[in-house]
């Protein structure tokens, strides 16, 4: 998974600013929708990527194909079902996040058609590594640890740890990374990434 070529942290790069972009977006989207307008306030309901990008994370997905956006703040008492619509936030981001980066694959027919001979390879590959990358980030994120999405699920069961998951999100993401480098949280997460990766469309 590590690839120090220019080339390839490129299109890592391109594909990390996409799928930050759509699950963000995603993400707030559901909770303004179910009735909290705190992401909206803070500036989330947005496909801007560098409103959602977290330092950590973005550099975790390029070199590693794991890692998250900048921790969002939902308030489940503010969310139409209450908890429930907290959980909704966090599966349905994720799936919408990984459905939207399988359809953007139809694009590789009009970048064949369209775009300049010399950047058909590098944005089809990007692509193609977005759905890779992406299956990863969704594993990664339904862990109930913040600052991942799944630090929402935390919430869901105890409401009142949530400002305590938010101040120390900064310490789980450097722990986190150190795990991810140390190559610990790969092997875990391969069986159940192997296991999405196989009901997606072949690249």
């Amino acid at each position: 998974m590590f690839d120090l070529s220019f080339h390839q942290l490129l299109i890592r790069a391109g594909a990390c600013i996409l799928i930050t972009s759509i699950h963000g977006f995603v993400l707030a989207a559901l909770a303004h929708g179910l009735g909290d307008r705190g992401p909206q306030f803070d500036g989330r309901l947005t496909i801007n990527p560098i409103d959602h990008l977290d330092a950590i994370g973005a550099a975790m997905m390029i070199l590693f194909q794991l890692g998250w956006i900048r921790p969002m703040a939902i308030d489940p008492s503010k969310l139409r079902f209450g908890r429930l619509g907290l959980l909704v936030c966090v599966f349905g981001s994720i799936a919408m996040t990984l459905a939207a980066v399988v359809l953007l694959l139809g694009l590789r027919i009009p970048a064949l058609k369209y775009l300049p001979d010399a950047s058909v390879p590098t944005v089809i590959a990007m692509l193609n590594e977005s759905v890779e990358m992406c299956t990863w980030f969704a594993v990664f994120n339904l862990l109930p640890l913040p600052p991942l999405t799944g630090m929402h699920l935390i919430i869901a069961v105890r409401p009142s740890l949530a400002t305590t998951l938010m101040k120390y999100s900064l310490y789980t993401a450097i722990a986190l990374a150190v795990l991810v480098v140390a190559g610990v949280v790969q092997p875990v997460l391969q069986p159940v990434r192997d296991a999405m990766a196989g009901l997606l469309p072949r690249l």
